[in-house]
């Protein structure tokens, strides 16, 4: 028995022909009504950006379109192809309204706290407008007078999204319709790369499941890099189907539990362009890939656990030379690395950043003013205050952990003298001779006198560029005293930022040092 949970995403994969559409279609006619098909035949133009219906007219399309859709022609036309877009226009516009009303009632009530909270939480335009950004689109939506649905690009004039291109209008589309549906629902996305580039819908799909983890998944594709890209996915593969008359008696397929077992005949479909890939450290879900995604949109970026992984992956292709349609960078933490360390990775292709981790750009005093200047227009209050007193506070924090910070530098420290002792290429052969002893205790005590300095002189900066900071309470400190719910309302209001203003992308990612002038363009 087949199942998709909340969370999950299955992707249906195989040849013209096989019985992609058949499934979809009866995947569409065995479920409840809380069921979202967006189909491969999706109509992708707009008569105009505003919602052309009422609310009861959307509640009978609804109806109409769930019956439609449990009918075995519904696998190769659509009677709602037109009120589809209408109902994806409409719910996105009506999200919009609701959060609005909400915050209006906070405010006549005079509930501060409410309105902080409201709007702390993104409204859909926001979140989709961050979702594109992510996926390479450099388009941004809003709604504006009369309800109607606007964008931009680069700084331009609002203009209707009925002149968007048909990949732009298919993106919002996608992802309206996942955005604004119930939790629970089980949304079946047909051939979504259709007026698509891959490189903009496979990290789309991605987000999406991302941000509706009270969802499922089935996505049926010819885009073998999709599940690819989405290694926790099921893909079913479908190798063959037999008619009879218009329902299918009988499939060949595969149930592949892991992306990992994809036909190497597929895989290498991949491989069929030239592109930039920027590997770096973390994982799918940690801060490193969404930061990094906003601020070089031209490559896509690939998450490895470790240093290592990524300077290994960077140097196998750079070596490989049926990968050379790639063209790899690598970006580390800097961790306090020695000069010489810093110099062989620069060597292998690998950029060492001006900082220790990736909270050092989050939680830097400039970011910091950033995004505390955006919740401040909305929720009031002095901002030079809040700053200082998020200052003051990771200060506190810093010093009630300093021993166990400068421990941890000191440690590092001393593994890299034990390390620089170690014989280099031809000492051995030549009867090289090295002794030394390496006093630990000094390690320590010149690391707290290191830490102390800073703390007196309030060297945030100074502190963010050796220490780790994310493990002490500065980062939650921070977040509070700019008036953001938590660390993880912080860190998405630093990436919203990123989504809306190129000026603001320029001065973050100076803050991570120097790049190749080929990675930025």
């Amino acid at each position: 028995m087949l199942t998709v949970d909340a969370g999950q995403m299955l992707f249906i994969l195989g040849a013209n022909g096989t019985g992609k559409s058949s499934l979809m279609q009866a995947f569409a006619s065995i479920s409840n009504d809380k069921t979202r098909r967006i189909t491969a035949h999706r109509q992708t133009w707009f008569r105009s950006g505003s919602p052309e219906f009422t609310g009861k007219q959307r509640a009978d399309y609804e109806q109409n379109v769930y019956h439609h859709d449990r009918q075995p022609n519904a696998r190769w036309m659509d009677d709602y192809a037109e009120q589809r877009a209408q109902m994806a226009i409409f719910d996105l516009v009506n999200s919009e309204n609701v959060r609005a009303r909400e915050i209006t009632r906070a405010v006549d009530a005079k509930n501060t706290d409410e309105v902080a909270k409201l709007s702390a939480k993104d409204g859909a335009f926001a979140i989709l407008n961050r979702l594109l950004r992510l996926a390479n689109l450099d388009v941004v939506v809003s709604v504006e007078a009369n309800d109607e649905i606007k964008a931009t690009r680069n700084g331009s004039k609002p203009y209707s999204i009925a002149k968007l291109s048909d990949g732009e209008r298919n993106a919002i589309l996608i992802a309206a319709n996942v955005l604004t549906v119930p939790a629970g629902t089980l949304l079946l996305i047909d051939e979504p790369e259709r007026h698509l580039h891959r490189s903009i819908v496979s990290p789309l799909l991605s987000l999406l499941l991302k941000e509706r983890l009270d969802c499922a998944f089935i996505v049926s594709t010819h885009e073998p890099l999709l599940p690819v890209d989405n290694p926790g996915s099921k893909v079913l593969l479908t190798r063959a189907c037999v008619y009879e008359g218009d329902n299918v008696a009988h499939y060949d397929i595969d149930l592949l539990e892991s992306t990992d077992e994809i036909d190497d005949d597929l895989k290498r479909t991949i491989l069929g362009e030239r592109r930039k890939i920027v590997f770096v450290e973390g994982v799918e879900h940690s801060l490193d890939k969404p930061l990094y995604s906003l601020l070089f949109p031209n490559a896509s970026i690939v998450a490895k656990a470790s240093c290592r992984e990524v300077e290994n992956a960077v140097v196998g292709i750079k070596s490989t030379a049926e990968l050379n349609w790639v063209k790899p960078f690598g970006l580390v933490d800097n961790d306090f690395s020695d000069p010489e360390r810093i110099a062989d990775l620069q060597d292998k292709g690998v950029i060492p950043l001006n900082v220790y981790s990736i909270e050092s750009i989050y939680y830097h005093p400039e970011v910091q003013k950033l995004a505390g200047d955006k919740l401040t227009a909305v929720v009031g209050g002095d901002l030079i205050e809040k700053l200082n007193k998020a200052n003051n506070d990771a200060i506190k924090a810093i010093r009630d952990n300093a021993k166990h910070l400068s421990v941890r530098i000191a440690e590092k420290s001393a593994r890299a003298m034990v390390f620089s002792l170690l014989p280099k290429k031809g000492e051995v052969a030549s009867g090289g001779k090295r002794i030394a002893e390496i006093d630990f205790a000094k390690c320590a005590q010149e690391e707290v006198a290191h830490i102390d300095a800073l703390i007196n002189a309030s060297d945030f900066v100074g502190i963010l560029q050796r220490y780790p900071i994310r493990e002490s309470s500065a980062l939650d400190a921070i977040a509070k005293a700019l008036n953001f719910a938590n660390r993880s309302q912080y860190e998405s209001a630093v990436r919203n930022l990123l989504v809306t203003d190129s000026e603001v992308v320029k001065r973050v990612r100076a803050l991570l040092g120097s790049f190749p002038p080929e990675l930025i363009e």
